[in-house]
């Protein structure tokens, strides 16, 4: 093969992959720097940059081309379609440059418009405060802002309804539309309903706003009892300076016989609902032990007796049936779930008084004294335009002083409550007298001591040493206490 053979075929050749490399390097290089002159070029125009981003997208610049869609934004941060072009995300009247990030906005928003209204973290959503007590028992909110529980929300939707808290099917509807009331599996009139629910166990089970009543009372002195009950409530809110979420119980008992066997027990009966005697030194105390004998749930609640026998037992039966409200409202106040909880998993029925008492952070003289305040220095609204609002409160202090006079502050805070003592219900009229001091007194000092006590009991904290500062403002102001009462 001759030499002008060879050298037409090797012009045939391809060159060597380092050839072809450095060719396609020198290509890049020219683009490269064209792309910065044209860049520079446009610096500051957002016409001249678009050219720039249509010239990279021609030439697969794909990394300067980004660069200068975000150059236009720096100039025109609502130019939509570069915005489009780079993958960003248009809401809330906002581009963000990745999901993560509007991810991240739309938490934060979510948790400002939640705290703005109120609402706090429950488990994967947002919930009121006081709408968590409820959803913890499975509850259900209704339109009109009830809670029930699923059952009744059943019911409801199946049409039935409640006559007090009974409940009753449309195939019902007639009986009671008759006037007859449902006691058991029967339908009584009045008379039989009252006789019905004298007894023990078989109560008549009124519905208020602020609390519900078991009473054996007839039921026209029932209805005058849970007006009693009711009224005592914004005073109790005074005191305590928390509000419940849900209406409490109160039981009221027909008569004092009645009233020791629901405390005392009767065997074969009734079981025993106060463990620590405190029936016995007035007409209302707390059940600690009193468990619904079918159910077995714990019914824990103020109780006093109302005999409707004369005018002078049915004015005692008044006083009493507040003092019960007081109870029930100071223990919705000042709970004891772990010894609750032991004795319901135990399913014996039994409080341990130690364990119960022992959960406490608000003293006795605190939870005596707010009851009495609504039994006996209440001022009294009803009593007409002729009558004396504060009755109560007058008789109360006159009895304190026909009993020796107001004892020394430190032995009302003790409030040694007992069948032993015979000055216990005198020590539950001084302790009322304390929170009439606190409540109406016009004493600023004890009124802030009170306010952060309210607080701590709100928030759960600080309860011990804002009972302890309160104490002390009460002791340091006892001449303005005994001026207060005209002692």
């Amino acid at each position: 093969m001759n030499a002008l053979v060879l050298v037409a075929l090797g012009s045939l050749v391809p060159a060597s992959p380092d050839a072809a490399d450095a060719s396609c390097a020198l290509v890049q290089d020219d683009t490269k720097q064209e792309y910065e002159k044209r860049r520079a070029e446009a610096e500051g125009d957002v016409k001249k940059l678009w050219a720039v981003v249509d010239w990279c997208e021609a030439n697969s610049l794909t990394k300067e081309r980004r660069s200068c869609l975000r150059a236009i934004l720096k100039l025109d941060e609502n130019d939509k379609k570069a915005h489009e072009l780079l993958g960003h995300i248009f809401h809330d009247g906002k581009w963000f440059t990745s999901e993560k990030k509007l991810n991240a906005y739309k938490k934060k928003e979510e948790e400002r418009m939640a705290k703005e209204k109120g609402l706090v973290r429950y488990k994967e959503g947002w919930a009121h405060p006081d709408d968590i007590p409820y959803l913890e028992k499975g509850m259900v909110k209704l339109e009109d802002g009830t809670w029930v529980d699923p059952v009744a929300q059943k019911r409801l939707e199946e049409g039935w309804e409640q006559q007090d808290l009974t409940w009753i099917s449309p195939e019902e509807f007639e009986k009671r539309d008759q006037g007859l009331w449902k006691c058991g599996e029967k339908w009584l009139t009045l008379e039989e309903a009252n006789e019905y629910h004298s007894e023990l166990g078989r109560w008549w089970t009124i519905p208020g706003d602020y609390f519900h009543l078991y009473t054996t009372l007839p039921r026209d002195v029932a209805e005058q009892a849970l007006a009693e009950v009711e009224r005592t409530f914004r005073d109790l809110a005074r005191i305590y300076g928390v509000v419940p979420t849900e209406p409490l119980t109160v039981a009221v008992v027909n008569s004092a016989d009645q009233y020791a066997v629901f405390a005392g027990g009767e065997d074969g009966v009734w079981a025993d609902t106060d463990l620590v005697g405190a029936s016995g030194v007035h007409g209302a105390f707390f059940a600690e032990n009193w468990f619904n004998r079918e159910t077995g749930k714990w019914m824990g609640a103020g109780a006093g007796y109302w005999d409707n026998s004369s005018n002078d037992t049915a004015q005692f039966g008044r006083l009493f049936t507040r003092h019960a409200a007081g109870q029930s409202f100071g223990e919705f106040a000042d709970r004891s779930p772990k010894a609750v909880r032991k004795a319901v998993a135990a399913g014996q029925g039994q409080i341990d008084p130690e364990e119960f008492y022992g959960e406490k952070k608000v003293p006795a003289w605190f939870r005596y004294g707010a009851a009495s305040y609504v039994e006996r220095y209440f001022i009294d609204s009803w009593v007409g335009a002729d009558g004396n609002p504060h009755w109560a409160r007058e008789w109360s202090i006159s009895n304190i002083m026909r009993r020796g006079g107001l004892d020394p502050i430190p032995t009302i805070f003790e409030m040694n409550i007992s069948t032993d003592n015979e000055n216990s219900d005198k020590l539950i009229s001084e302790a009322g007298l304390l929170l009439a001091f606190i409540l109406d007194g016009d004493c600023a000092p004890v009124k802030e001591k009170h306010g952060a006590l309210k607080a701590a009991l709100k928030s759960g904290k600080g309860t011990d040493k804002a009972f302890a500062e309160l104490e002390k403002a009460l002791e340091k102001h006892s001449d303005d206490l005994r001026m207060f009462a005209n002692l």
